[in-house]
Order: C-alpha cells, then sequence, then structure tokens
C-alpha cells in the first residue's frame, strides 16, 4: 500500500486557510516531518497529495480527508505523529487508515450551524424556511449560473434550538461532483426569507462527509 487517508480537522484561525494554502501546508508538513512521501515524475515533481472535499474558506470542520502516497510499509503511528509535531495551530491530524471508499462515491455533507441574529424582528421563522417544498436561487458552477430549486440540494435540515437571538441547526447538503450545494448559499437564502434580520454571526461546522454505495449510505473514510 502506498496511498494512505489521512482524517483532519481544521477549526479556529485554521477555516480561514485557502485550498491552496492548505496543499502548501500539507507540503511543508510532511517534507519537515522528513516523512518518506512519493513525488511524481518530469520536471517539476511534487507530492502526491489529493484532499477528498475541499472546504470553502470560513468554514470549520473535524471530519477532513486527505490521500498522500508514501513509501510503502510506512507506519500510521509515524505519519500522525510526524503530522502533528509539525502542522501550524489549528490543524490536527486525528488518524491515518488505508483508503475504503473513492472521493467520486461522496454524496453528502453533515453541517452544524449556529446563527446570531435578532429574530424577533422577522414575523417569519427559520423552521418555516426549511419546512417549504421550494426556494428558487440562482447557483453559480462552471458553466455559470442557472436557477435551481435549494429545497432539493438539502437532504436533513433539523433547527435544533430558535428563539429570539440564536438559531442552531443540523444540516445535511448534497456534496461531491454530481450534485452539491455551499452552506453559505443556503444561510444567505435563508437571511433574505427573513428580512428585515441581518445575521450577526454565522459559525459553520463540518461534521461528517458520506458517500453513497449501492443505494446504501455510509460514512466516508
Amino acid at each position: 500500500m502506498s496511498k494512505y487517508r489521512i482524517k483532519f480537522s481544521k477549526t479556529g484561525m485554521g477555516k480561514f486557510i485557502s485550498h491552496l494554502d492548505l496543499l502548501r501546508a500539507f507540503n511543508r508538513t510532511v517534507t519537515r516531518a522528513e516523512l518518506p512521501v512519493r513525488y511524481t515524475q518530469g520536471f517539476n515533481p511534487h507530492q502526491i497529495v489529493t484532499f477528498a472535499l475541499p472546504l470553502s474558506v470560513g468554514v470549520e470542520s473535524e471530519t477532513e480527508f486527505v490521500d498522500i502516497d508514501f513509501e510503502d510499509g510506512t507506519s500510521f503511528d509515524k505519519i500522525l505523529n510526524g503530522l502533528n509535531e509539525n502542522f501550524p495551530e489549528d490543524l490536527y491530524a486525528i488518524s491515518v487508515s488505508e483508503p475504503v471508499f473513492k472521493a467520486k462515491d461522496i454524496f453528502s455533507a453533515e453541517y452544524s450551524v449556529s446563527i446570531d441574529a435578532d429574530f424577533g424582528r422577522s414575523e417569519k421563522k427559520v423552521s418555516d424556511f426549511f419546512a417549504q417544498n421550494e426556494y428558487i436561487v440562482l447557483k453559480k458552477s462552471k458553466k455559470g449560473e442557472k436557477e435551481v430549486n435549494l429545497m432539493d440540494f438539502i437532504y436533513e435540515a433539523d433547527v435544533l434550538k430558535e428563539n429570539d437571538n440564536r438559531a442552531d441547526i443540523r444540516l445535511v447538503l448534497a456534496a461531491g461532483g454530481e450534485k452539491n450545494i455551499k452552506p453559505d448559499l443556503v444561510l444567505g437564502s435563508l437571511e433574505s426569507y427573513l428580512t428585515p434580520i441581518k445575521f450577526d454571526l454565522t459559525h459553520i461546522r463540518r461534521t461528517n462527509i458520506f458517500c453513497k454505495i449501492q443505494e446504501k449510505v455510509e460514512i466516508f473514510c
């Protein structure tokens, strides 16, 4: 085995690390830890590193995954300890294992969301928004913008707490190559729905990634 799957968290100020900077952080950490990483061939060799589902800037996560090619026989403990001893603050390697599922199998992602706002100013409720069958939004893609029904991308929405100044929500959203939505589009639509209120603070954390194998949903690992 040469491909190792590393589960890691990105919290605190780490949520502001862009995908490119995250790649650079892993490259530097692997080099500093003197781990036996494999490189591509050619005039410009680089470490073989692949992220499963890149995260939007501003979102924390306790369940990120990256695949890195190391020399055969490298121990899981050596990789885990080497990364954590050299990682920048707010990145932490949770586990190292052999890949089970493929990134293309990713089906959805779970998020924990907390919102601070003066919800008492709106006649509508957070729970009313997610109870709708249809809410049309403009979704950007590589091919441009198009109108979609946002609710088709929200698989689960549990409003765990809702009062005059705070809402806590659990969301399971479409993710992966075939169908996906970003949580900030969902929250932006919610804020628009609740006009005239404005969100004072939003905190988003990804808590799980799921894949779908033969119509069965599994936790990605």
